[in-house]
């Protein structure tokens, strides 16, 4: 087991967003090709282990449908981090990420980094991936004091289908949330 035990991480963003695929990726496990909506919360572990990482992470996959706001509400308790996805070929996720931040900010006490993912890269032209990867870019920026409790780390173009920098994004995450545990150790 990891020296810093389980982190808890939450996926968020609208439904369809690819949340669910992102996860399925990153463990390595089948991905589905047909659509299935994540109805409330679908919880997994998964450790991961290589060369210099070693870390169990405690996947919290948040259904992304407005009737679900009130339970997802009550599973922010203990977020370590996440990972705040939006569906790159639809415009609207990417014009809900605010909602969702306000709603992560509103539901927890500690500051958490939080990694923007664009996830289906796959489904744009190459033009149209620069031009949402700006967009993206320019959301962190604009919006890295807004929320007290959220600290934008950075950004990930992903297609999680392929799982073009799923990795990277799940490692970088659990890097940060190792970093801030371990700055809590030396206190």
């Amino acid at each position: 087991m990891s020296a810093f035990g389980v982190v808890k991480i939450v996926l968020l963003g609208d439904y369809a967003a690819g949340k669910t695929t992102l996860k399925r990726s990153f463990m390595g496990l089948h991905l589905d090709e047909v659509y299935l909506s994540t109805l409330g919360v679908d919880l997994a572990s998964y450790h991961f282990v290589d060369d210099n990482f070693d870390l169990k992470y405690q996947i919290w996959d948040l259904g992304g449908q407005p009737e679900f706001k009130t339970i997802r509400v009550q599973q922010y308790k203990g977020t370590e981090g996440g990972l705040l996805v939006f569906d790159k070929a639809r415009v609207e996720t990417f014009e809900h990420l605010s909602d969702w931040l306000e709603e992560l900010s509103s539901s927890i006490s500690n500051r958490v980094p939080i990694f923007l993912i664009g996830n289906k890269s796959d489904l744009l032209s190459h033009e149209e991936n620069a031009e949402m990867d700006r967009k993206a870019e320019k959301f962190i920026e604009d919006n890295q004091n807004t929320y007290p409790e959220i600290d934008l780390k950075g950004y990930f173009a992903t297609c999680a289908l392929t799982g073009e920098n799923v990795r990277e994004a799940f490692l970088a995450l659990g890097k940060e949330i190792i970093k801030i545990k371990s700055d809590r150790m030396l206190i």
